[in-house]
């Protein structure tokens, strides 16, 4: 059983439990108060389920997504043939998940990438198919073992996109007294491997740039047979190595929420790990400690702004399988009677629009969705 539960609990996998609004504790804990029921469904007592003795939440470690006699095979055209694990059909694998771009896309079908490695260089964005964002680079044994983890990520997405858009559409025109404390809940080891699909297949789908050219190697120690051992059989993670929030952050960067964006976190061509940005919030996936202002594996982050009273959050909670783990509250900057989309100094006018360097955009088609067409 997990450290810090009093009893077994069910376990989370793919699930992603949401609460949309969660009753305000005379405690002033974040998320659901530990006497209230659990958001899994369980019916039993948050602090009797996954919420833990130090508040953090936890639950039973997941299964690995492949389990049992290994094939033999090594398909030479699929990214995970170290493991001798694979069948011999080859199949188009999105590196980003296809139903995460079909929310990021406001018809379902085409969204616009910017900054990729095959892109050229004269040209800033290019209009694609979502199928166009696949290569065939996996065989169909462990593609379709990343199956949960792609379930897991859209739903994930979904919230966040919805909680994101919630804090900033007010512009001084709220009651925040009766503001939806929205709270999602996943499982902190399956983001993890779904972080590693995502960074892993956009360097071998030759999608992420390093200095000027196609990402295509991790640091030395970095093996691509430890990956595959990690990602699909449940190997450990070697210590210091996972999924990390930075805690310094450059304030005129903007944040596009219905989006995703990835760079590389890398020292000459070496990937040293990689960062994703999901609706408008930037994890980082490192196979070394950062050397900088870190949280590892946080329990959860809540998200506030400026102006806002203290009972007015969203949360995201990461589930492990053992105590801990620090939350980190976000606050935002931007005063509730500002627009956050309108830069609000020369500098951050600078990097509206701009692509960061280094990085992979994917954003919807501008003037497609129902808002002002001049805000993604």
């Amino acid at each position: 059983m997990s450290e810090g539960l009093e009893q077994p609990v069910t376990r989370l996998d793919e699930r992603v439990v949401r609460d949309g609004d969660v009753r305000l504790s005379s405690d002033r804990w974040y998320g659901p108060p530990p006497e209230d029921d659990c958001p899994c469904g369980s019916r039993r007592q948050a602090a009797r389920c996954h919420r833990a003795k130090d508040g953090s939440w936890v639950a039973e470690p997941p299964p690995p997504l492949l389990t049992g006699p290994r094939t033999g095979y090594c398909n030479p055209g699929c990214y995970a043939r170290a493991s001798n694990d694979c069948d011999e059909e080859l199949t188009r694998e999105h590196f980003i998940s296809d139903d995460v771009l079909g929310s990021i896309s406001w018809d379902g079908k085409v969204v616009v990438v910017e900054g990729a490695a095959w892109q050229d260089k004269t040209q800033r964005q290019k209009t694609i198919g979502r199928n166009s964002l696949s290569s065939r680079m996996l065989c169909r044994r462990h593609n379709n073992a990343l199956s949960p983890l792609d379930k897991m990520a859209a739903e994930f997405f979904r919230y966040s996109l919805d909680d994101h858009i919630d804090i900033f559409k007010y512009l001084g025109n709220d009651d925040r007294d009766s503001f939806p404390r929205g709270f999602t809940m996943i499982s902190g080891p399956y983001f993890e491997l779904w972080m590693l699909k995502v960074i892993w297949g956009a360097i071998e789908a030759g999608a992420m740039e390093v200095d000027g050219h196609a990402a295509y190697r991790f640091r030395l120690g970095v093996t691509t047979e430890q990956l595959a051992e990690i990602l699909w059989r449940g190997q450990p993670w070697p210590a210091s190595w996972g999924l990390y929030v930075l805690l310094d952050h450059d304030p005129d960067q903007p944040a596009i929420p219905r989006a995703i964006r990835l760079r590389p976190a890398s020292m000459g061509s070496e990937i040293l790990g990689g960062y994703i940005q999901i609706a408008g919030f930037e994890f980082l996936l490192s196979f070394e400690t950062p050397p900088v202002r870190r949280i590892y594996r946080p329990c959860g982050i809540t998200f506030s702004r400026r102006g806002f009273p203290p009972s007015s959050y969203k949360m995201v909670a990461f589930a492990w399988p053992e105590i801990g783990h620090p939350i980190i509250n976000v606050v935002s900057n931007v005063p509730p009677e500002e627009n956050y989309a309108v830069p609000k100094n020369p500098r951050a006018a600078s990097f509206h629009r701009r692509i960061a360097e280094g990085s992979l955009n994917v954003r919807p088609v501008q003037g497609q969705g129902p808002y002002n067409p001049s805000v993604p």
